[in-house]
């Protein structure tokens, strides 16, 4: 199967294998054996302000501050069977924090995921777990001066897709649990979307967020954090902050260039929250996909030349299909040949007159076949 692949996305396939990349985790999952994608994702967030911990309306960053992030993820996702699928993804972070003091960046990998999902139920609508591991490559220290480009704890984010394709219009929602570490609260995720299918452009708007559902159990304070915020990351709560709550919301548009390659544009900002960062954010992917059933190796389907009978042959045999599935071979002569059949029906015969004995000649012949007798029945009696 691999001798089918392009070059370029087998090398890109031992890249992705040796660094556990995936795919931007999509909220409406479709199924397709042996179906391959593999996908580049970069998003931009952009923040000036802070939900507070009292929640309501956002409050402005003190002196102008901001912070900004990209993120640059290289994914995969391949479904080996109908009903169930692996994904991973890894993340290049850059974030970076102004004040009135310094700008400070941070550069670095920040994050590799690996996960699964499979269809449980698919009936009336379609119902689909999904677990992913997300390993951080940095963690926070809070003495040091460095930005703060992700959470830096190991999660393991699960949720339960629920959605159904109504034709034209797709809708879909989940809920989740986000287990965090090093003393996180735990989160759980959330979500609602609608999409709508054209013939190359796919149209959908989401709403999402999460709620933290424990108290953060970490040995640093609170004051301390807010203080390592403060001074790290322009005051900004994108991350680090104590028992976060968030509602973020999205719009994107997906165009279908070929079966292979599709592109998305997307955009959204955040709506409410406590004890997070508020602002926008853009981004899109390139996605390349392939089907590995494109290199089975199935016999070629030759079909039955059917060629006339010539007037001069007959149609010695004809099948038919029985209800009891036998076939029946049935004679059938051809006389429509436009040969006079008479020529080929049996001629009568005369029968042959034996030929006429004797009187005398038949008497003698008597006369010695009971002599014969009568001498074999005296030797019986002896």
């Amino acid at each position: 199967m691999a001798n089918n692949l392009p070059r370029w996305a087998c090398v890109a396939l031992s890249i992705f294998s040796i660094s556990l990349p995936a795919l931007a985790v999509d909220n409406y999952k479709e199924f397709r054996r042996d179906h391959w994608d593999f996908e580049v994702n970069a998003n931009y967030f952009y923040s000036e302000a802070n939900y507070p911990a009292s929640g309501g309306g956002s409050q402005s960053l003190v002196s102008g501050n901001s912070y900004s992030l990209i993120d640059t993820s290289f994914g995969t996702r391949y479904v080996p069977k109908r009903n169930w699928s692996i994904l991973g993804w890894g993340t290049i972070s850059n974030a970076e924090s102004k004040d009135s003091v310094a700008s400070r960046s941070n550069s670095s990998i920040s994050e590799a995921a690996v996960g699964f999902d499979f269809l449980m139920y698919s009936d009336a609508f379609q119902l689909i777990p999904e677990v992913i591991a997300v390993m951080p490559f940095e963690e926070v220290n809070p003495a040091s001066d460095t930005v703060l480009n992700s959470e830096g704890v190991f999660e393991v984010r699960s949720r339960l897709i629920a959605q159904k394709d109504f034709g034209t219009m797709r809708g879909y929602g989940w809920l989740g649990f986000n287990y965090r570490g090093s003393g996180r609260s735990f989160l759980m995720p959330w979500g609602v979307g609608a999409q709508m299918k054209l013939q190359r452009l796919r149209l959908g708007a989401e709403l999402f967020g999460y709620q933290s559902v424990s108290d953060d159990t970490t040995d640093v304070t609170e004051a301390l954090r807010t203080s390592y915020i403060n001074s790290v990351n322009a005051g900004s709560m994108r991350f680090y902050s104590v028992k976060p709550n968030l509602m973020d919301s999205q719009l994107y548009a997906t165009w279908l260039i070929s079966p292979k390659l599709s592109v998305q544009a997307n955009g959204g900002m955040t709506l409410t929250g406590s004890n997070s960062a508020a602002g926008f954010h853009v981004g899109g992917f390139i996605r390349y996909s392939f089907d590995m059933s494109e290199g089975y190796s199935e016999p070629e389907y030759v079909a039955p030349v059917e060629s006339p009978v010539p007037n001069y042959r007959s149609n010695m045999y004809e099948e038919s299909d029985l209800s009891s599935e036998k076939k029946v071979r049935r004679f059938k002569e051809q006389t429509s040949d436009g040969v006079d059949q008479n020529l080929f029906k049996a001629r009568p015969t005369q029968p042959k007159k034996r030929p006429r004995v004797d009187d005398g000649l038949q008497q003698q012949l008597d006369d010695t076949e009971f002599q014969i007798e009568l001498k074999s029945n005296k030797k019986k009696r002896r």
